[in-house]
């Protein structure tokens, strides 16, 4: 599993020229092929289609970063590639231009809402004939498994060029699943800094590529552990009054589940200095999203 990192400085936005020439691609087993549902459901698996099969249309069907790839046979003489969603309606179309054997589907991004997780149809077509189909599932499996606080943690990847940089959090985002998912936005719920601003909760934009089976650390932009306004001046935490409270960080992403982790704080010391100390934390339950990446 690899560690991916992603800040204000470190966000990872997709260059659509660029995006077939990734270095990592989710294979997932085409219909009619042989494979256990180990080998089919494991991320970065795949194998070719048999002779034989509807399948031997297509060479590969893969998620490569936010693009859905569909290759061709080469002696295959296909007009267009239809994209069916799990919900049987057709999600996109494709026209096959002369000489090419590929087709993107982009399905993640800044510019694009999300897919609904679950079983996709690939079908090619020559003329009114349906010449091949295949099948790929994308379940994407989020979770939050911890959230650090940038004091207690001053060997990570931080803006130390800010004076606040010491109360920034970051969280790590583990995706199990065997498709990527796309974080577009971090939202804080009574964190010590919407405490500060008298408001409940906090979002904050992102534009993070969620890679299947690997682990992202997504770096906030704002100082969430911040307990007074700036330069000691204006609204302030009661930390005396306070004693523990939770703190709760949910990423809005475009397919899946939104992850949440709540963390519990403990508040000390006195209302002109605060003493915060993390108790525990877990992950919590997630919440379904739509195709645009918000919650049902």
């Amino acid at each position: 599993m690899n560690d991916n990192t992603s800040s204000p400085s470190h966000d990872r936005c997709i260059d659509r020229r660029t995006v077939l020439s990734g270095l990592s691609a989710t294979f997932v087993a085409l219909s009619g092929c042989s494979s256990s549902p180990s080998d089919t459901n494991s991320p970065g698996s795949g194998t070719s289609p048999p002779p034989g099969s509807e399948s031997d249309t297509f060479e590969r069907v893969a998620m490569i970063e936010t693009d859905l790839v569909v290759e061709l046979a080469s002696d295959t003489n296909a007009d267009s590639v239809n994209l069916i969603n799990p919900n049987g309606e057709m999600n996109s179309l494709q026209r096959v231009q002369e000489g090419a054997t590929q087709v993107t589907f982009q399905l993640l991004g800044e510019a694009e809402d999300g897919y609904t997780p679950g079983k996709y149809r690939v079908i090619a077509v020559a003329g009114d004939e349906t010449i091949g189909e295949a099948t790929i599932s994308l379940e994407p499996e989020l979770t939050i498994t911890d959230v650090k606080w940038a004091q207690n943690h001053p060997d990570m990847d931080w803006d130390k060029d800010r004076s606040t940089w010491q109360q920034l959090a970051a969280f790590t985002v583990e995706n199990t699943g065997n498709a990527p998912s796309f974080l577009t936005t971090t939202r804080w719920t009574d964190a010590p800094l919407c405490r500060v601003k008298s408001q409940e909760t906090m979002e904050f934009g992102q534009n993070t590529l969620l890679p299947a089976g690997e682990t992202t650390t997504v770096y906030s932009s704002a100082p969430i552990y911040q307990t007074e306004g700036r330069l000691g001046m204006g609204a302030h935490v009661n930390c005396s009054d306070l004693e523990t409270a939770p703190l709760t960080v949910t990423g809005v992403v475009q397919a899946g589940g939104n992850p949440s982790y709540s963390q519990t704080i403990e508040y000390g010391g006195t209302n002109n200095s605060c003493e915060l100390t993390i108790v525990d934390g877990g992950p919590t339950d997630s919440t379904q999203t739509t195709s645009n990446g918000s919650g049902t």
